[in-house]
């Protein structure tokens, strides 16, 4: 059996190892709404590769749990295996709760990792249910060792002290085409995690809107630049200081406010056509970008400041 081959034999193990285990959890967590996959075409697609049906892997086995580990409030934990889970890559586990700080979910998931690093002795075997049962027996305990951590670093109390402010930040990312769509998954997932809003448009050429609290903006750009691009880049950057704690006001910057969602811009296409290969209707974007007002825009993307200097569609 030649490399290539080797290497196939061992992945489809290991996505088996996936599914089997996807398998035993639905079986424990069967309450309504406990478990829940966005994608059951994911599922799919792993089980045609293994079988032989596909060589091709085009998406990943990501699933949620909604659990009730605080009083009155359900918690979700956000699981992403990558394709060499478990022998070779570690999972992405995140916990999400509207009551829970964002800078606190980032020490959550920083501490899971550790967990894993020091606590998960044997990799070869899928391990997702270890680490969700231990997310469940130490929550409490979680959550106040990574608040603790946060007090630590507050500033030493002061008669003058004054709250923080924070940075709204709005992305205008422009990429030489977006084909793939196990990259186009991830772009979505990735900005709903982070509960950033905007849109992506497939195709060539891509473009991509986040807008956000600029931590979780940069966290975006940090995870999707590593993804393999001919050519990526952020064409403007738009930032606004807000006191700590404006809410409305950080909601008033926003221009989608309906959340973040992929935009096709074709009139006869749907998610699962092969978007790189529509062309983009120049008016129904110019629309949409008035819409939501983001004209200013079309000069940095296209080199053109109004609808009517647009090439047609």
């Amino acid at each position: 059996m030649d490399e290539q081959a080797t290497h196939k034999d061992r992945q489809k193990k290991e996505l088996q190892k996936q599914l089997d285990e996807f398998q035993m959890l639905s079986a424990i967590y069967c309450n309504p709404g406990e478990l829940r996959v966005d994608d059951y075409g994911c599922i799919d697609n792993l089980n045609s590769y293994i079988s032989g049906e596909t060589d091709r892997l085009t998406t990943k086995l990501d699933y949620r749990f909604e659990l009730p580990l605080l009083p009155d409030q359900r918690v979700q934990i956000l699981v992403e295996l990558p394709h060499r889970y478990p022998a070779l890559e570690m999972p992405r586990i995140v916990i999400r709760s509207a009551v829970i700080p964002r800078d606190q979910e980032r020490r959550l998931t920083d501490r899971i990792v550790r967990y894993i690093e020091e606590e998960v002795l044997e990799r070869d075997e899928a391990y997702v249910y270890q680490v969700v049962g231990w997310i469940q027996d130490n929550f409490a305990e979680l959550l106040a060792s990574t608040a603790e951590r946060k007090e630590s670093k507050a500033c030493p109390r002061s008669t003058g002290a004054t709250t923080s402010p924070i940075v709204f930040e709005r992305l205008w990312i422009y990429s030489h085409h977006l084909k793939s769509k196990m990259k186009r998954q991830t772009i979505i997932k990735t900005a709903r995690d982070l509960r950033l809003t905007g849109f992506s448009r497939p195709g060539k050429p891509a473009i991509i809107c986040v807008e956000g609290q600029q931590a979780d903006t940069q966290e975006f750009w940090r995870t999707i630049k590593p993804l393999k691009w001919q050519k990526i880049q952020i064409k403007l950057c738009e930032t606004e200081t807000v006191v700590a704690g404006g809410e409305n006001e950080m909601a008033a910057l926003r221009h989608f406010a309906a959340g973040f969602r992929e935009e096709l811009f074709c009139a006869d296409m749907d998610e699962d056509s092969d978007a790189e290969d529509q062309p983009m209707s120049m008016s129904l974007f110019m629309k949409f970008l008035d819409k939501h007002r983001c004209g200013y825009i079309k000069k940095e993307l296209f080199g053109f400041q109004n609808a009517i200097d647009a090439p047609a569609s």
